[in-house]
């Protein structure tokens, strides 16, 4: 018979994290006094000396204890998982799904199939998280989300399972009237001398404009934003061009200019987008049919220099 419970492991685990039983307290909103007692129980029930205790100066785990919270904290998530697919099982289709992404993944992958999900799934509740990828790493390693559509950064092999989705080489988007618009595709040396337009803060890994550079090509950068939107708008004036994983959703930008994506002719390197999911989970159908959802919107539309991984 198991001889501790699921309350008493999240006590522990989020003491562990808080480094104390009044911060975890606070955090998991009960009282101090109940969580002492659950780890006093616990410490009895397992023998063990879980945390070392320092007055006035919080706790932390014995070497034993840090082995049994992470052992805890693996089953934790488990039971979520768990619970969350009996209530797939319980309610067919009905039930809950959390999704963690980057702010253009959103756009352009997650949206789509969340639209395309809520037409089969109507009673299905999708919560989808943007953030930056460490909080993103954290919210998947505690639960917080089902499954991460992400760039991919590293992940650790040991705690993720990762599946690469697509890689995204650059897309040169230039004004529709500018003479290399109608080129079918764009050489580096084609945009010597041109304005670069940028993105700021660029987003993940090396930017695209530092792949230009590595690449032997040193525009001069006159403007930047954070809005894509008015990056767009100052390609679309004709005051330089700009790279992008996507080509615009319209042809046209939101001051009414045209605006055009072309491939390079050379690779300069590229973004892999991943999904990744935490490897000691139970696994719900509901994410599965979910995820699968996430690839035919980008990979099957056609899309110049999006590529799909041959990877399973």
């Amino acid at each position: 018979m198991v001889r501790f419970t699921l309350r008493q492991l999240t006590y522990l685990t989020e003491t562990a994290r808080q480094g104390g039983i009044a911060q975890a307290a606070r955090h998991l909103n009960v009282s101090a006094a109940a969580i002492a007692s659950a780890l006093d129980k616990l410490e009895a029930a397992t023998g063990l000396t879980l945390f070392d205790r320092f007055p006035a100066q919080g706790m932390r785990l014995t070497r034993a204890g840090g082995t049994f919270a992470t052992q805890a904290e693996a089953l934790l998530k488990q039971a979520a998982a768990l619970d969350r697919q009996a209530a797939d099982l319980a309610f067919g289709r009905t039930g809950r799904i959390h999704i963690g992404t980057h702010h253009a993944l959103a756009q352009q992958i997650v949206l789509p199939a969340v639209l395309a999900f809520r037409e089969s799934h109507p009673g299905v509740r999708i919560e989808v998280k943007e953030a930056e990828y460490p909080a993103l790493v954290a919210a998947l390693d505690t639960g917080e989300v089902d499954a991460l559509v992400v760039f991919d950064q590293g992940f650790d092999p040991g705690r993720h399972e990762v599946e690469v989705l697509l890689e995204l080489p650059p897309l040169v988007l230039l004004s529709g009237a500018h003479p290399l618009a109608a080129k079918s595709r764009i050489s580096l040396s084609d945009l010597t001398g041109l304005p670069y337009i940028s993105v700021s803060p660029a987003g993940p890994g090396p930017s695209y404009l530092q792949l230009l550079q590595a690449a032997g090509v040193h525009p001069e950068v006159p403007f930047q934003s954070q809005s894509r939107e008015l990056v767009q708008a100052y390609v679309g004036k004709g005051f330089g061009f700009t790279l992008a994983g996507f080509p615009p959703k319209q042809d046209c930008t939101t001051e009414g200019d045209s605006i055009v994506a072309r491939p390079l002719k050379e690779s300069i390197g590229h973004y892999r987008v991943v999904i990744a999911r935490p490897r000691l989970a139970v696994q719900s159908g509901l994410t599965d049919r979910f995820l699968e959802l996430c690839r035919p919107p980008v990979s099957s539309s056609g899309f110049a220099g999006i590529q799909r991984s041959a990877n399973p």
